[in-house]
């Protein structure tokens, strides 16, 4: 008979513990210094491990990914959006205005504690392939989250049909953006509040019927 396999649950957890510190030691490496200057050997120093625990983690692009993940949601993974307790307390909205309201407060929050990470993201793509695919990979991740949203609100007969749905979920996917937060907070100036309702007007102006 073959022997059993056996997972101690403390060494399970040991290790999802260690993983995460290397996470949130790769993110704010990422977000304050890039990715092409943050090496394995400076994400184990900043978490406290050994190089070889890093590695054992999988490609320095991943870590990337897993990084943003985190840091928008706490955890890693690729739910379906809808199905998480953020698209879901989102998706109880009254109607279209309070789901709008609710969505630019959320997106605010998530661009607010990732933009940095996703212009480490967008400028390593530029230079690699691998991350590139990475890259592509998650932004097709997003949209399609973002056109499940879009599909819901539709079946509520909330929105406007005067446009077709998918360039409804392209165009708030492209609001969404920590690229978008980034030109208007950082490089023109303006406070997270004013972000704030100038995407609600926006997403207003996307959506709403005419």
């Amino acid at each position: 008979m073959a022997a059993q396999r056996y997972t101690s649950p403390l060494r399970a957890e040991q290790a999802a513990a260690t993983r995460r510190r290397i996470v949130d030691a790769a993110g704010r490496l990422f977000a304050e210094e890039g990715y092409a200057r943050t090496t394995l050997t400076r994400i184990a120093a900043s978490a406290g491990v050994s190089v070889e625990t890093v590695q054992a983690q999988g490609p320095k692009r991943s870590l990337l990914t897993a990084a943003v993940s985190v840091t928008t949601f706490g955890r890693e993974g690729d739910e379906q959006f809808i199905s998480a307790p953020e698209g879901r307390a989102l998706l109880a909205a009254a109607d279209l205005q309070e789901f709008i309201r609710r969505g630019a407060r959320l997106i605010r929050e998530f661009n607010e504690r990732t933009y940095r990470m996703w212009r480490a993201f967008g400028a390593a793509a530029a230079d690699d392939a691998d991350v590139d695919a990475e890259w592509s990979q998650r932004m097709a991740y997003i949209r399609g989250n973002i056109a499940e949203v879009v599909g819901v609100l539709d079946g509520r007969g909330w929105l406007r049909t005067d446009v077709a749905r998918d360039e409804l979920a392209t165009g708030l996917w492209i609001l969404s953006t920590g690229e978008v937060f980034e030109k208007l907070v950082v490089r023109v100036g303006w406070s997270p509040d004013h972000y704030e309702d100038w995407l609600a007007r926006s997403m207003g102006d996307l959506l709403l019927p005419r």
